[in-house]
Parts: structure tokens; sequence; C-alpha cells
């Protein structure tokens, strides 16, 4: 049993945390003895560990959602829910990081936004493969960053445009505008490689798209590396 004053030695997370992920609901009820302390147990301890890993870094909204996953069924402590849901969240992370590495490789000229190939992928193939939903693709063919299909034609995207939307769907999580995408995007197009990387400088960051794409990645590998220790875990939890 801990006081919150020592569930916060133990954590490093301070009480005041504590209080607010118990208030939030990502904490199995906390008991008080008479004199109205909150007593914490070793399930206490866990959750606890666990949420200041999953919010303490960055993370995009797809990971967001898979990792309140590991919130609440460590709430309920339901163990092997909890350890499937940590092992969906590792993958979760290697397939945006590679799909990262995809954009890099796109910066560096290595793959092209025009490459040519006969291979054809539907709307819902196409989302799987970039880590977005169908829904957005059709937005960002409203916002013309895609090429639209004609009136009631079947709709399929070539290896080119997959690519196109991995760039988009980068620069979306990175907190660029659909403008300043498409102003890229058409720079892109046109060849002008130098005023496309201007078109991607915010006033405060100095970011190209192989910039930008480093950090997210570097970001990533480093939520890879929580995402391990939270999958670890579950060891320590079915003796607790």
């Amino acid at each position: 049993m801990y006081k919150v004053g020592e569930l916060a030695k133990v954590t490093g997370v301070k009480e005041g945390t504590i209080r607010f992920y118990e208030k939030c609901g990502f904490l199995e009820k906390v008991e008080r003895l008479p004199n109205g302390y909150r007593v914490y147990t070793k399930h206490h301890l866990y959750q606890v560990k666990i949420c200041r890993l999953v919010f303490g870094g960055f993370v995009n909204r797809r990971l967001r959602k898979s990792s309140m996953q590991l919130i609440a069924t460590a709430k309920e402590w339901d163990l092997n829910a909890y350890e499937t849901a940590a092992a969906e969240y590792q993958k979760a992370i290697q397939e945006d990081i590679e799909r990262t590495r995809k954009v890099i490789e796109i910066a560096v000229g290595e793959t092209s936004l025009r490459e040519i190939s006969n291979t054809r992928y539907t709307k819902k193939q196409a989302a799987r493969l970039v880590g977005t939903t169908e829904e957005a693709i059709r937005n960002w063919e409203r916002n013309g960053l895609i090429p639209q299909a004609a009136a009631y034609q079947k709709r399929y995207y070539s290896q080119a445009v997959v690519n196109r939307m991995h760039v988009i769907r980068l620069l979306l999580d990175t907190g660029y505008s659909i403008m300043a995408i498409s102003q890229f995007l058409q720079k892109m197009d046109s060849g002008a490689y130098a005023d496309a990387k201007k078109a991607l400088i915010k006033p405060e960051e100095g970011e190209d798209l192989q910039s930008c794409a480093d950090y997210y990645l570097q970001a990533l590998l480093g939520l890879q590396q929580k995402a391990n220790i939270l999958y670890s875990l579950h060891t320590e939890m079915r003796k607790a």
C-alpha cells in the first residue's frame, strides 16, 4: 500500500499528476483510510507507470488511440488484453516508422512522386498502406492534394499517388496546413524544388521535407523504446 507521496516517489510522477490520472478515470478505484487519505496498491503503481509512458512523449492521433487501449486494459487489470494491446501498439509504431522512412526516400530523391509502376491500389488498400482512413483520402481529393477520379468511376491509385499520400500524411501529422501542403505539392509537380522547400518553412522552424521527416522518425524511434517497456511490463504485472 502506498500513500500518494510514496507512490509519487516510486514512479517519478508528481502527486498532482497522479490525482489527475485518477480524476480522468485512468486508475482503478482508489480506497481511502478512515482519516480520508488515499491508499494505492501495486495495481495503481503500474497504472501510473503506464500513463507516464503513454503521455510522456510524442504521439500522433492514430497512435494515441492505440495507446489509450493500454490504459483501459491496465485499469481493468485484464493482463491478457493488456499484452495484446501492447503488442498492437508496438506494431503500429513500427508501421509508422516504415512509412516515415518511405517519405525520407522520397525527400532525398530515391523514390519519385511520379514513380512509374503498373501496381494499382483500391482506396481501402491505399489507406492501409499510408496509415490513414478512406475518408481522409476523399478529403485530400476534394482539396486537390491528389487527383480525383471521374464521376461514377471505380477509383484505383497508382504507386506514385500512394507515395504522394505518404508525404501528405507525414506533413499533416507534423502540423502543416492543407494550404501549405497544397503549395508544396504544386511546386514539386512543376519542378520548382527550391520553392517547394520554402513552402514548408514555418516562421519558427527552417524545416524542409527531409528534416521534417528525420525529426518525425527520431520521435517515433523514441516512442518505440517506450512501447517496448510498456510491453515488458505485462510480465511484472502478472506477479503484482
